[in-house]
């Protein structure tokens, strides 16, 4: 009886023998065995004979459901196993005594397997997909073991019934009918197994031997390499009839040149020309030409998961998602690598977070992918550069592509020179001015010219005072050096949360809703940028103006995310108020006028916010962008003081970036013209590090615009 085994919660296979110490018990103590596995070889019943014996010697029966993948020997003795059982002279070659049954199927397994079939102790069936257009096999691997008191054991895991499975790393849980916490396990993989068994899944077909011989559709290996062609639903279909993605000719030329640079090297390309589509089918020419490709996907947060999810699904991947969010996810990798390195599978794809991957668990887990056949596409690539994530860039994978708009990370060349030394180098560039009016819209640039108050502006000469006097010390001194760090980002949040800034936004809001009011309009796709810290009066003062406001920040659950962007497509909602959870991977193409509250110095969030504001949708035509720059009055403008040097050094990189690409650049340029004139009248435009002023001073200023 099944009851008295001892039996644990979880066998892995690093501690036990999973045939051994697991299922030959089962099977020892179990009259009726029904068993869902992807893959299947006579070796496993040669492994499990001892079990095997006892269970049949019991009159025992065992319904398995199989992907139709199977050796040619073994197909062989399952057609002759069921065609004796019609054919009583079959019956008589295939005739064992049971009591020799397990030295049978130790030495004569195949023979065994036909025989057992012929005379009804085995019974196989086939799982294909209902939809012949959808790439991937049935995969599970569960397990029902029922004795003759009606107790029963379920059993989920890794592991596929082969001998090559009982060489990897594998792993199975168990559930008890007889512990009550557990009886919702076995009675799910009860009811779903007996429901496919009996052709009741939603996605498989499921056929008998007699079936699969009169429709040919068992796949054949006698070896790890297939001799034969692959079936629809082993192929990659993208860019073929079923995949209704076409490239652009920038895209198209985006491959070729990764092609030619060995297949490294990062896309620099603008925010919204498609990154994503254009590494997918980078992936799928890889597949093309090799015939077989095990792809790994990096993305920085568990929301674009869900998106390159649906992207890969769109290009004939199956992809294994892994998270935090994602339980069980080594167990799927390890598999799914397994069916790769036999040939059962000529493709595999694995979608993990930054974090995730950077794990000692993910590297465990994908320590057998094949170096030749493995690409690693690393989504926001720059994030890779940080010190606590370059463990995800692994060596295993041999091919590699890196997706930024902006790769080089600010104020660290230590990370930047990791991202290139492994990605390789920017092998395509496509900009943001090549984008605009093909794929961007364009956009008018509105920058509003702010003061810190007195109170402001005497904390942020203290600060100030107090980085320079410990600047030089603190390279050499870690102590030094967080407190300068501190006192930076102290300086920092001061030009971020400048109080002016807010009653600027609000004279405009009152304007243009005022405006809309009189011609009958409703005000809507508005996105505000804030700072952190600053967001909530923000909202508590937009939302006093009637306007229809929602936050959208880090707390706020995926899933409600999705029903924010929806209302604010639609206009129920009129205003997001945004920290930095929209600069990477969040599409806003809804967004027509956007204020930016946050002075960040770092191009990558400025770039990747703006080109979140740029995105096209049904009758929008161009996007306004007012930027709030902190800068010095001109009649108390004192470049002679540090302080008021900083402020410029701090915000004009990203008057700079946003002017230079602006359908309106020089009546944008005008606003910082007097700005530029009394630096020209200083002196101070060609001494360093006023690069930055450099652009500036070269600019076409559009006299006659």
């Amino acid at each position: 009886m099944l009851k008295t085994l001892k039996l644990l919660p979880v066998y892995d296979s690093e501690y036990y023998d999973l045939i051994r110490d697991l299922q030959v018990p089962l099977l020892c103590h179990a009259k009726d065995y029904l068993r869902g596995v992807g893959f299947f070889t006579s070796g496993w019943l040669r492994l499990a004979a001892q079990g095997m014996s006892m269970f049949v010697a019991e009159g025992g029966l065992a319904r398995i459901v199989v992907s139709p993948i199977l050796e040619e020997a073994d197909w062989e003795a399952l057609k002759l196993g069921e065609t004796a059982k019609t054919i009583s002279s079959l019956r008589g070659i295939l005739s064992r005594n049971i009591d020799d049954l397990a030295l049978t199927l130790e030495n004569d397994t195949r023979n065994a397997l036909a025989w057992m079939v012929a005379d009804g102790f085995l019974e196989f069936r086939f799982a294909l997909p209902r939809n012949p257009r959808t790439v991937g096999d049935y995969h599970d691997k569960v397990g029902i073991f029922t004795d003759e008191n009606g107790d029963r054991v379920a059993i989920h895991g890794s592991f596929n019934d082969s001998v090559k499975a009982s060489l990897n790393g594998e792993a199975f849980s168990v559930f008890k009918s007889w512990d009550p916490g557990q009886v919702p396990y076995v009675e799910m993989h009860q009811m779903r197994l007996e429901a496919l068994w009996n052709n009741q899944n939603k996605q498989f077909n499921v056929y008998r031997i007699s079936e699969a011989i009169r429709e040919k559709f068992i796949q054949l290996r006698t070896s790890a390499t297939r001799p034969y062609t692959h079936s629809t639903s082993q192929q990659i279909t993208a860019l073929s009839p079923h995949c209704t993605i076409k490239l652009h000719d920038y895209q198209k030329a985006a491959i070729e040149k990764w092609h030619q640079s060995g297949r490294r090297g990062v896309f620099e390309m603008a925010t919204g020309t498609g990154k994503t589509i254009t590494s997918l089918a980078a992936a799928v020419s890889v597949h093309q030409e090799q015939g077989r490709l095990a792809l790994i996907v990096l993305v920085p947060y568990l929301h674009l998961l869900e998106q390159w999810e649906k992207n890969c699904r769109q290009f004939g991947f199956e992809p294994i998602l892994c998270s935090g969010q994602h339980g069980r996810w080594q167990i799927s990798v390890k598999s799914a690598i397994q069916d790769f390195n036999i040939g059962v599978k000529n493709h595999i794809c694995i979608l993990a977070v930054h974090k995730t991957a950077s794990t000692d668990r993910f590297a465990t887990a994908i320590r057998r992918i094949p170096t030749a056949n493995t690409l690693l596409v690393g989504d926001e690539a720059h994030g890779l550069g940080a010190s606590h994530l370059r463990k995800a860039l692994t060596e295993s994978a041999g091919l590699r592509l890196g997706l930024s708009a902006t790769p080089r990370r600010w104020f660290d060349d230590e990370g930047t020179s990791t991202i290139f030394s492994y990605f390789g180098p920017t092998c395509f560039e496509y900009t943001l001015d090549q984008a605009i009016g093909e794929f961007l819209t364009p956009y008018e640039y509105l920058p509003q010219l702010v003061s810190l108050t007195n109170e402001e502006t005497d904390q942020y000469n203290e600060i100030t005072q107090k980085i320079v006097a410990i600047a030089r010390s603190a390279e050499h001194n870690p102590e030094l050096r967080k407190r300068l760090q501190k006192l930076l980002l102290q300086r920092a949040r001061i030009i971020s949360l400048a109080c002016q800034k807010l009653p600027a936004l609000l004279q405009l809001l009152r304007s243009m809703v005022e405006d809309y009011q009189q011609r009958g309009e409703e005000l809507n796709g508005i996105l505000i940028y804030c700072p952190p810290g600053g967001h909530r009066e923000v909202l508590r003062v937009v939302s006093a103006l009637g306007l229809r406001c929602h936050e959208f920040v880090h707390e706020v659950s995926l899933s409600e995310r999705e029903k924010l962007l929806k209302q604010f497509d639609t206009g129920d909602i009129q205003v997001l108020v945004a920290i930095k959870c929209l600069d990477e991977g969040v599409d806003v193409p809804s967004t027509r006028i956007a204020f930016i509250l946050a002075s960040s110095t770092n191009p990558r969030e400025f770039v990747q916010r703006r080109g979140r504001i740029l995105r096209k949708a049904a009758g929008k035509n161009h996007a306004v962008v007012y930027d709030f720059i902190v800068a010095p009055p001109l009649d108390r403008l004192n470049l002679k003081l540090s302080s008021d040097v900083s402020i410029l050094q701090r915000e004009m990189p990203r008057f700079v970036e946003f002017a230079s690409s602006a359908m309106n650049k020089f009546s944008a340029r005008a606003v910082v013209r007097d700005i530029l004139d009394h630096l020209e009248m200083l002196n101070l435009l060609d001494e360093k590090p006023w690069d930055v002023y450099q652009t500036l001073k070269r600019w076409d200023w559009g006299e006659n615009d």
